[in-house]
């Protein structure tokens, strides 16, 4: 990984929320005689494990010991590519789409099919039809190996050769991203059959006292594991008591019914921006039903140990005993891409090294914080991890603690790693495999983050038994001291590696253009913020009084000051702009609520738009000062050719209702960056905003006879403005029909006017999404209904059709028209 550097530092950008940096000086603290202690422990587990069996998949997988997987392993291009296939093949409908998809995925520049694949790959006619076989029938039986059924009650056999071995279980039904009522009634009576149901199939299975006792008291034979984000539709944070109230209507039947037979309920956690929800929700439906509760918690989170933290004490303040499911994480790609695209602290950590370092430390903590009576509130452990230095350091704590094996239990993956789990029940410990049911399209995301993550080269698995890593070097310490972060690093450096503009030494912070990071309404402060600005905004008064003669006044004042305007040095103008989105960032949440109670926008289409005109101020500003620099074209004797950019004169600003801020600045700005005067007639609808966007311009420099904000109806002032022979430029946004009127208008040269105005002219379209076979409905879906709907449609960009493949066209309508029963109006 490449960094840009640079001479001076520069000031951070605005971020929602601080990230904590990595953790410093933790290796120094820890004990030496622990840290011999975890390693022998260590050394012994994993010398144990290797007796049993090597291999980092259950069972035999064939398709794993072949060259196409070994080559995966060996090659990341191919296997990447690879998965990619295989995360698409559930909605391949025939063999030609299952070759055709393959084929592509692996001809790609920079991949390389293992020797001899090419063959199959490259035939044509029958051969096509055995390639494509072969693929589905490898493909199915990995997917086997991972997922225990199609539901659960094809699994239980595989439940009760778990029992029988010695092994308890935590069932998840795998699902579909839940898009629409219909799919939340009908995932949430799968969960209320499962608890009711599989408690009377294990009920007459063999005593296991390791598997049925802890050293508190009874365990559960049943274990379930639930998504929230699979019982509703309506689940986001930024309406974060909405919807708990959802989500408590719909888990409330299951965990009654839990409570009645006897089941632990596990709540998985998601992705981060579903973090404080799940945790809140948990805690709020422990309070009012005492269920055997569970909840996931993911070490790769920054906020991993605050959180358990914070769990440990809400148990102890409650009286109440909860399991915590302690994981790596499963969405490390997914967090860090997204962060980077939203321009947010990245929320895990950056280095596995790091991620196992804070893993221990909250095993730790949570060990000595185990509740040692009965009657105790508090947290148990139950500890996920295949890392054979994960499991020891967790034993070792058990040891200085004074508490045995059966205070905690270990969790690992159906299908992986079973001589670990036979090495951890050799030791004592109870071992509970986390047990995957489901069709074969919703388990394959499960399946390619499970073959990802497992023949990734930072696998701890893959280390220990495909590479016969030395000993030492599996139970190293992962606690180390870092001098910087690559994570904070790498968004802290995104400027410079997008290199979206420019970087105009003195013009802002002499950085190039990077787009403002929106606000990160999983976060309560960044929602408290917001609702406090909500509640004290009002909207300001500007009276759509214009008329064709003020519009004319206005014309000939902006007129007049055009010479000395346009004769100012570029760089002051783009000073004004850079003051200007520094006013709007410092007032942000301000401008925001003033668009949600004038225009009628949710809270991130307003925060959007705020986001979008400062954006306009920052670029255009680095921009502009390269458009006014001469060039010298040719270098012949006695000849000097230059070319530079001169300013046309007076703009006039039509700006539309449904980006009452951001379009209007974006047309705006652009026009006095580039030394041109303004006169701004806003939309009948949102006059209010863009009357604080003139007064922002002012304040930040722009002389009041350069920018003139003159609100009416578009049939007076607008055509008065479009007319006017002065007016050498028209900046419109708006619908067809006005448009067209506009650029016929502009396009007749009046008597007296020495110029052809220049029209910028943006109306409406017809946008199509194109959803073919192999798309993600779950992506798909969503995609299209916030781009029809989002912001009621009204945007140029709106998706207005769908236009889908017959073989996915069914499910895609059916799934489409659900979902859009589930929005709210």
């Amino acid at each position: 990984m490449a960094f840009f550097t640079r001479r001076k530092p520069a000031p951070a950008r605005p971020q929602t929320a601080a990230a904590p940096a990595a953790p410093q000086g933790r290796a120094a603290a820890r004990d030496p005689a622990f840290e011999r202690r975890v390693q022998e422990l260590g050394a012994e587990f994993l010398g144990q494990a290797r007796e049993a069996g090597a291999g980092v998949f259950s069972g035999s997988l064939s398709v794993f010991k072949d060259k196409l997987m070994d080559w995966a392993m060996q090659d990341e291009a191919f296997r990447v590519q690879l998965f990619r296939f295989v995360d698409c093949f559930p909605t391949l409908r025939t063999s030609d789409a299952i070759y055709d998809h393959l084929t592509d995925y692996l001809s790609q520049p920079g991949v390389k099919p293992p020797p001899g694949f090419e063959l199959g790959m490259a035939a044509g006619g029958l051969a096509k039809g055995l390639v494509a076989r072969t693929m589905a029938s490898q493909i199915e039986g990995m997917a086997s190996k991972f997922i225990a059924g199609t539901d659960a009650a094809s699994a239980v056999p595989a439940l009760e050769r778990m029992w029988k071995n010695g092994m308890c279980f935590s069932v998840d039904l795998l699902g579909e991203a839940c898009v629409s009522d219909e799919e939340a009634r009908a995932y949430r009576q799968k969960y209320l059959d499962l608890v009711e149901n599989l408690p009377k199939r294990v009920a007459g299975w063999p005593s296991k006292p390791v598997l049925e006792q802890d050293h508190l008291g009874a365990v559960p034979r049943t274990n379930v594991s639930i998504k929230i984000s699979s019982l509703s539709a309506r689940v986001d944070p930024i309406d974060t008591e909405g919807s708990i109230r959802g989500l408590m209507e719909g888990i409330r039947p299951i965990l009654l019914a839990a409570k009645a037979n006897g089941v632990l309920v596990n709540f998985d956690m998601e992705q981060f921006a579903l973090k404080d929800l799940t945790i809140e929700l948990f805690k709020r439906c422990c309070e009012e039903i005492d269920f055997e509760a569970g909840l996931a918690m993911q070490a790769y989170l920054r906020s991993a140990e605050d959180d358990a933290r914070g769990l440990v004490e809400w148990a102890k303040r409650r009286g109440r005993v909860v399991t915590v499911r302690l994981v790596k994480g499963a969405y490390w790609d997914y967090e860090t891409i997204h962060a980077e695209q939203q321009g947010w602290p990245v929320p895990v950590w950056s280095r596995k090294a790091d991620t196992d370092a804070c893993f221990e430390r909250v095993a730790q903590y949570l060990i000595e914080q185990t509740p040692r009576t009965s009657g105790e509130g508090g947290v148990k452990l139950a500890l996920g991890s295949h890392n054979a230095r994960s499991i020891a350091a967790a034993l070792a704590t058990l040891e200085r603690c004074g508490l045995p094996k059966s205070a905690i239990e270990l969790q690992m993956l159906f299908g992986m790693g079973d001589a670990l789990k036979a090495a951890a029940m050799a030791m004592g410990m109870r071992v509970r495999e986390y047990v995957p049911v489901g069709e074969m399209i919703p388990g394959m995301a499960y399946l390619v983050r499970r073959l990802l993550e497992n023949t990734s080269n930072e696998s701890w698995l893959k280390a220990g038994f495909l590479d016969n890593a030395d000993v030492s070097k599996l139970v190293a310490s992962p606690h180390r001291e870092h001098d910087s972060d690559p994570g904070i690093e790498r968004i802290r450096m995104a400027p410079e590696r997008h290199a979206l503009s420019c970087a105009a030494p003195g013009v802002g912070d002499g950085r190039p253009f990077f787009t403002e990071p929106m606000r990160n309404f999983a976060l309560a402060p960044a929602r408290e913020a917001f609702a406090r600005a909500m509640a004290a905004a009002k909207v300001p008064q500007a009276a759509n009084d214009g008329t064709a003669e003020s519009a004319a006044r206005a014309v000939a004042a902006a007129d007049a000051a055009f010479p000395k305007w346009r004769d100012r040095d570029p760089a002051e103008r783009a000073a004004c702009l850079v003051r200007a989105a520094a006013a709007m960032r410092a007032r942000r949440d301000e401008l925001s609520a003033v668009v949600v109670l004038e225009a009628g926008k949710t809270w991130r289409e307003a925060d959007a738009d705020v986001c979008e005109a400062i954006d306009f101020c920052e670029y255009y500003a680095r921009e502009s000062t390269r458009l006014f620099a001469r060039t010298r074209l040719g270098r012949f004797v006695g000849e000097l050719d230059e070319q530079w950019y001169q300013p046309r004169g007076v703009a006039a600003v039509i700006s539309p209702w449904n980006f009452p801020l951001a379009i209007c600045c974006g047309m705006a700005v652009a026009a006095l960056v580039t030394g041109n005067t303004a006169v701004v007639k806003p939309a009948e609808q949102t006059p209010g905003i863009a009357k604080v966007l003139c007064e922002i311009l002012w304040e930040a420099g722009v002389p009041r006879d350069v920018l003139h904000f003159v609100p009416g109806p578009g049939e007076t002032v607008g055509a008065a403005l479009v007319r006017d022979p002065r007016v050498a430029l028209i900046a419109f946004t708006g619908s067809k029909a006005v448009g067209l009127d506009i650029i016929e208008a502009a396009g007749r040269t009046p008597e007296g006017q020495h110029f052809v105005k220049k029209v910028v002219c943006e109306m409406g379209g017809k946008n199509a999404v194109i959803v073919d076979e192999s798309a993600d409905l779950d992506e798909a879906v969503l995609a299209v209904r916030q781009s029809a709907f989002g912001f009621q449609g009204q945007k140029c960009s709106a998706c207005s059709r769908v236009i889908v493949l017959d073989s996915a066209h069914d499910v895609c309508l059916r799934r489409l028209v659900e979902a859009t029963r589930a929005l709210v109006v």
